[in-house]
């Protein structure tokens, strides 16, 4: 980006030429797994020992380390693919170099922040600064984490109506992934928050005053959104509580009904099981009495019908 703000994409090379420009701006963005990137970076002398290493190396833990007139980190990005079933392999790493005229950064796989700044850049949008450049790729990835969040809330949100409705069938496994997906995220994006805190206590001389108020703003965001996926894990812990309580009335109530069943049954169980023994002497079978067989029935019914009124009388006591 130079001064006039026409932006100009540079070749392999022409990058030494435009990084020894001191009125430009510049991005570079690499692919850490082609050798051909890694090559340059390892001797581009434009660069500290310090960054060279790091933007080569595999450590994927959020950080952000500071020198005295340029500073390196590496932050947690989406991929495109990412979706609500959570993939560790469709969160990756960017990993960057920034001073005062030059912004260099690496990944291994697609990330989808340096994606939108690219496009971005290639439509005309103009940096002044690589402080915007990196504040932008913050933004972005704010952008995209209230998106997810709140596609999550909104699954939340059908998931407790189906709840309150009664409708109770796969809704515990949709809020063990919910719940997986918010910790996950928090894992990775909570620590960023705190880097950012620090950077906005500390930020380098040459950040403008424009620039310290923007990644000001981009940390308070940074926080909202932590915020919402501690709010949105809780939230799925509730709500999977409640449909094990449900679960469980359910379970309860069926098991009564059962039990009802059971006690109503065995009276009639018993004096069938005692006239069903095949032995002289069993009452109305001897003397061929044809109204035994209803009374033994009238029995039956009357002793259900007692024990019916027993626990009818012992629920209401």
């Amino acid at each position: 980006m130079l001064p006039d703000q026409r932006i100009q994409h540079l070749a392999g090379d022409e990058l030494d030429a435009a990084l020894a420009r001191p009125t430009t701006v510049i991005w570079l963005h690499f692919n850490a797994r082609v050798s051909q990137a890694r090559d340059w970076i390892a001797r581009c002398e434009r660069l500290p020992e310090a960054s060279r290493r790091f933007l080569l190396e595999h450590d994927d833990r959020g950080r952000i380390e500071q020198a005295q007139d340029y500073f390196f980190g590496v932050i947690s990005d989406i991929r495109h693919d990412f979706d609500l079933d959570f993939d560790p392999e469709h969160v990756s790493s960017l990993r960057f170099h920034l001073d005062r005229n030059c912004l260099i950064s690496t990944r291994q796989q697609p990330c989808s922040t340096a994606d939108r700044l690219r496009t971005e850049l290639k439509q005309g949008r103009h940096f002044d600064s690589t402080a915007k450049l990196l504040i932008h790729l913050f933004e972005s990835q704010v952008a995209q984490l209230d998106d997810i969040t709140a596609r999550v809330r909104g699954l939340l949100d059908g998931i407790e109506d189906g709840v309150l409705a009664g409708r109770m069938r796969g809704q515990h496994a949709q809020l063990g992934g919910i719940r997986r997906l918010a910790v996950r995220l928090n894992h990775h994006f909570g620590p960023e928050h705190r880097m950012l805190q620090r950077l906005c206590r500390r930020p380098p001389e040459w950040f403008g005053e424009i620039d310290t108020v923007a990644l000001q703003d981009a940390a308070e965001a940074f926080g909202e959104l932590v915020e919402d996926l501690a709010e949105t894990q809780e939230r799925a812990k509730l709500l999977q509580e409640e449909l094990a309580a449900r679960l469980a009335e359910q379970t309860n109530n069926n098991l009564y009904i059962l039990s009802l069943f059971t006690a109503l049954l065995l009276p009639p169980s018993l004096v069938a099981g005692i006239f069903g023994m095949n032995v002289v002497g069993v009452p109305g079978v001897q003397d061929g009495n044809p109204t035994a067989f209803w009374w033994v029935v009238l029995g039956m019914a009357a002793v259900s019908l007692l024990v019916l009124l027993m626990l009818y009388f012992k629920r209401f006591k």
